[in-house]
């Protein structure tokens, strides 16, 4: 009798939500640690963001912004961190209190973040982050 093929296993299926929740520790812990190696690797080439203050930079001004000095974090931390999968894109969405400075200036407060993150070539970057500053006692 004819042998049959071997049944290829299914791949095994990716936790995007847990992956993508890890990453995003990830970056917060390489701005705390002024870890460029790690931001370069999160950050897509074409990422953009925007900053709580509308200034818009793009991943070369993220990574100068940490290895000049400008922007400084001393503590940083998610407190909400959700994640929305399609397919090798997902969104994020986090809430994180942080003691900051940029430029010399204090930037400490909460924050809500949308970053929006596209699987290539087997590895998840951020190509889009949106901050807006969040302040618990007010409501819309």
């Amino acid at each position: 009798p004819a042998e049959s093929a071997p049944v290829a296993a299914p791949a095994p299926t990716e936790n995007v939500e847990a992956t993508i929740t890890q990453l995003e520790k990830d970056w917060v812990d390489a701005i705390i640690k002024k870890d460029v190696a790690t931001v370069d690797r999160l950050l897509a080439e074409e990422f953009n963001g925007t900053s709580p203050t509308a200034h818009v930079y793009p991943k070369s001004l993220a990574t100068e912004d940490l290895t000049k000095g400008t922007y400084v974090v001393d503590s940083m931390v998610l407190d909400e961190i959700s994640v929305n999968p399609y397919g090798d894109v997902a969104v994020a969405f986090t809430s994180q209190e942080e003691k900051s400075r940029y430029d010399g200036k204090d930037t400490s407060g909460h924050y809500h973040y949308t970053d929006v993150w596209v699987k290539k070539g087997g590895q998840w970057q951020v190509v889009a982050s949106h901050g807006s500053r969040f302040d618990k006692g007010h409501q819309p």
